[in-house]
């Protein structure tokens, strides 16, 4: 068997035994059941448990990444701001992605080793994003306001609070809505010349 097979094949396994679990815990030997392999093939590609658990959230975060990397790609920087927080609140109204939130911020994951590392690189990646699209605002005059780096982060924390507001169900609004809320609240703290929700 191809060796990027029987590790996609081990990640998988992880994933539907943590969804069986509700995220409480994953047993090696459950996974091995699930991908029909050994111990063996196990330790050709994983040192140990929280290894593949790490496989699994960059292999979630990196999806999540790329989505986000291609709303960021719109055009002006209003609407690929407007683009790259409905893509992250969107999340939430789909049952399937949703449920692999729920797994990917599971006890289980929180506690493997070098979580806490993995989680801040899919962070950087979010902000790489917003960074960008806020230097691009500034430069064609668009965000006259922005200060990219700084401005960033507060938008990923809000961007953040949103989402868990809506995974959580204490949301005040739907995904979309909030979306557009935040969407507004940003573009008039930048100076967007463009600050009117969607549609006016």
């Amino acid at each position: 068997m191809d060796q990027t097979s029987e590790r996609d094949r081990l990640v998988d396994a992880a994933y539907r035994a943590l969804v069986a679990t509700g995220g409480a815990s994953l047993s090696v030997t459950e996974v091995l059941r699930a991908a029909e392999l050994s111990t063996r093939a196990f330790y050709r590609h994983f040192a140990s448990k929280d290894e593949l658990l790490l496989a699994l959230f960059r292999q979630d975060s990196d999806r999540v990444a790329a989505r986000l990397r291609r709303a960021a790609a719109a055009d002006p920087p209003t609407a690929a701001l407007r683009a790259f927080v409905q893509a992250m609140l969107r999340i939430t109204a789909d049952p399937r992605r949703r449920q692999r939130v729920l797994v990917m911020s599971s006890e289980e994951i929180a506690r493997a080793k070098g979580f806490a590392a993995e989680r801040q690189r899919y962070h950087a990646l979010v902000q790489d994003e917003l960074v960008a699209i806020l230097e691009r605002g500034r430069a064609d005059g668009t965000f006259p306001l922005a200060r990219p780096s700084s401005d960033a982060g507060w938008i990923r924390a809000a961007i953040q609070h949103a989402f868990d507001e809506q995974i959580t169900g204490s949301a005040p609004a739907t995904p979309d809505e909030a979306a557009e809320l935040l969407t507004g609240f940003a573009l008039r703290a930048l100076g967007a010349r463009d600050a009117e929700p969607a549609g006016g």
